[in-house]
């Protein structure tokens, strides 16, 4: 299985070099292969007081992301294999969006350089926010396999714990802390 999350530490603050390291993962772990790999981000956990700022800091850095043919200069992310997966990406966003609030991307309206989006295999970077992961568990399960990662706010390192382990996954999971 592949189901994966990464975790920022209670103690790291916004103006850190841990936050922007998370940050920095989450989006590269996102674009990367597009999001096609089975230990690719799928839900971010952050302290609830740093819900806010996570998905700002993730949202300015995917607004840079370029989607289209890898071939084009300034091309950060390329398509996913085929029409088929972009099928099956579409229909497990539009479950997460039943259960949770897409906070980027997530439309059909995006740009492809270099590219055409209606023959390519291209797929919008997408963000949600799930406001409560202790009660909503489709975010823990609905692995959508492409460029799509959940935020999930958490109140103190055992329900953090638990958030983690509602995904019952056991490739990936990352912490990002400067307290040992």
């Amino acid at each position: 299985d592949s189901l994966n999350c990464c975790s920022l530490g209670e103690t790291v603050e916004i103006d850190s070099p841990e936050f922007g390291l998370y940050i920095k993962e989450i989006v590269r772990e996102m674009t990367m292969k597009a999001g096609q790999k089975c230990t690719a981000i799928r839900r971010a956990i952050v302290p609830a007081s740093k819900t806010d700022a996570v998905i700002q800091a993730i949202q300015a850095r995917l607004q840079k992301t370029v989607i289209g043919d890898p071939a084009v200069e300034g091309v950060r992310m390329g398509s996913l294999v085929g029409a088929e997966q972009v099928k099956d990406v579409w229909d497990n966003v539009n479950k997460l969006a039943g259960e949770c609030e897409l906070v980027y991307g997530g439309n059909r309206d995006f740009e492809v350089a270099g590219g055409d989006k209606e023959i390519g295999a291209f797929f919008p970077l997408t963000l949600f926010y799930c406001d409560e992961p202790m009660k909503k568990l489709l975010p823990h399960s609905v692995e959508a396999f492409g460029p799509v990662c959940t935020v999930m706010p958490y109140t103190g390192v055992d329900e953090a714990v638990e958030i983690a382990s509602m995904g019952k996954g056991s490739l990936v999971g990352s912490v990002f802390t400067a307290n040992d």
